[in-house]
């Protein structure tokens, strides 16, 4: 039993293609931002068949993404409350962008309003990413 896992495993590795994304285009001024960026790419290239590798034989993808907020209501205590986050990611020749609204009802909550709704941003471009992804893998988008 284990031999057989042991071989899927190698041969799901050996098919694999390789992939290395420049990340050199996210000019953010949030480390946080830039973060959680990186970290879903990844996580969403080896979801859709790749291997993270930059090596002479793997794809290049330059990737920029840049985000907003904007305020959008004013409270009682002339306080904005209500904010949308947006966020545009390029892919190689493609854009992806989402939007979020978030709230600060109050100061106490600092910054986990705004990490959630960027966690949400980014998981409602999933989808769309990893499509992306592995049509490039497949071959029918040339990179």
């Amino acid at each position: 039993m284990w031999l057989l896992i042991v071989i899927f495993f190698l041969l799901g590795f050996s098919f694999s293609k390789e992939i290395c994304f420049d990340f050199s285009g996210i000019n953010s001024e949030d480390p946080y931002v830039r973060k959680a960026v990186i970290q879903k790419l990844e996580q969403y290239a080896m979801e859709s068949g790749f291997t993270l590798a930059c090596t002479e034989s793997s794809k290049r993808i330059e990737v920029f993404a840049n985000y907003s907020e904007k305020a959008v209501s004013i409270s009682a205590r002339q306080r904005i409350s209500i904010y949308i986050f947006s966020l545009n990611i390029r892919i190689g020749n493609k854009s992806f962008s989402s939007s979020v609204p978030y709230s600060l009802p109050s100061g106490a909550l600092a910054e986990l309003p705004r990490r959630k709704a960027l966690e949400e941003v980014i998981e409602r471009l999933k989808l769309p990413i990893i499509k992306y992804l592995s049509e490039i893998y497949f071959g029918k988008i040339k990179i």
